[in-house]
């Protein structure tokens, strides 16, 4: 369990396109991770040793990125993984982490992995529907990811999971199934992306001909403010939200289509602020004719931003909705409030009335 008060760190390893047979629909590995050649594994150690001059963390991961690790040569694997466990035995890192397909786990991966000290696995899971696994060209279906998950946990390996939403016959239902089923099998991590059309891939030429359209930016902060809240209420942390713009080459000329955003966690925030204020003066107002002098809705200082919106657009929505029941409506920032909480004072002509709510106070 990761505390709170430490300081976490990571040292990326992008091991790029070692490991996939393949491209999957969605996938130009080498535009989502930015690096074309992997590192060779006798360079990882001064590689390391470079980051660390910098790093100054209470716990510090080095997390094999990019590809199917599991799907490298056997040998490569070891030889990766014994620096990072003679690092790991010094001290100077903390954790393993890795990521891979889940058709690229079994018995004996899973032995290797546990027998040279890897902590976690993220499983590039995608989807829970063999439908849209298939439309996406993965080569795997469900059966696949159950299998490696109960080898994992077989041997005592933590696992993420990583969905994305969007994808061909993908569908709002859908996803929340991935979703129910993914908090049912209780990873330790949660990554979400919405599928986007990047240049060179099976995508792209699906979207050209007009076979397949993205999510709308809206929909997709939808869609994953929705599983965020699942995740999260379930205490399941989602550690990533939509791809950032230090991911790709060139963000402008390899991303053709979808809902890219560079500040596409800070977007789910906000609808997840906004849905659950709604709510509770739904709650409040609702049956009643009184009008309230004001409404101050107290949240996290360090939440502030994303309660308000981006360019205000939350705090814009509620007057637009409630100015007529609410004189005045202000969102600030508080120490004496934590996340996810926020507190909600109604104040009348001769009353005041404070309600609590939180952003995870969520159903599907």
């Amino acid at each position: 369990m990761k505390d709170k008060h430490q300081t976490w760190g990571i040292i990326p390893i992008f091991v790029s396109h070692l490991g996939c047979p393949h491209d999957c629909a969605f996938c130009n590995q080498k535009k989502i991770t930015g690096i074309s050649d992997a590192i060779k594994p006798e360079a990882l150690e001064d590689y390391v040793m470079d980051y660390l001059t910098t790093m100054k963390r209470d716990h510090i991961e080095l997390a094999f990125f990019g590809g199917s690790f599991t799907g490298i040569e056997a040998s490569r694997q070891i030889a990766y993984l014994k620096v990072a466990q003679e690092l790991k035995a010094k001290g100077l890192i903390h954790a393993i982490r890795l990521s891979t397909r889940p058709d690229y786990m079994d018995s004996q991966i899973a032995e290797r992995l546990k027998e040279h000290g890897v902590d976690l696995v993220e499983l590039g899971v995608q989807s829970f529907s063999n439908a849209v696994l298939k439309a996406s060209k993965r080569g795997h279906e469900v059966d696949a990811v159950l299998e490696a998950v109960e080898q994992l946990k077989r041997v005592g390996i933590d696992f993420g999971i990583q969905l994305m939403l969007g994808l061909p016959m993908d569908s709002y239902d859908q996803f929340m199934v991935s979703v129910k089923r993914t908090i049912e099998l209780k990873p330790q991590c949660v990554r979400l992306y919405p599928a986007l059309v990047i240049r060179g891939t099976a995508l792209e030429m699906s979207y050209d001909k007009g076979h397949y359209a993205p999510l709308e930016l809206e929909m997709a902060v939808k869609w994953a403010s929705e599983a965020y809240q699942l995740f999260e209420s379930a205490g399941i942390p989602v550690i990533r939200l939509g791809l950032q713009r230090t991911d790709l080459i060139d963000f402008d000329g390899d991303v053709l289509a979808g809902p890219f955003h560079p500040a596409f966690g800070e977007l789910v925030i906000s609808a997840c602020y906004l849905s659950a204020i709604k709510c509770i003066i739904d709650e409040r107002i609702s049956g009643s004719e009184m009008a309230y002098e004001s409404l101050i809705i107290e949240v996290p200082e360090k939440g502030l931003s994303k309660a308000l919106g981006q360019k205000r657009d939350n705090l814009i929505q509620l007057e637009n909705n409630y100015g007529k029941t609410i004189k005045s409506i202000i969102i600030k920032g508080t120490h004496d409030v934590s996340a996810p909480n926020f507190r909600c004072v109604f104040v009348g002509t001769a009353h005041r009335e404070v309600v609590w709510g939180s952003i995870l106070n969520f159903e599907v």
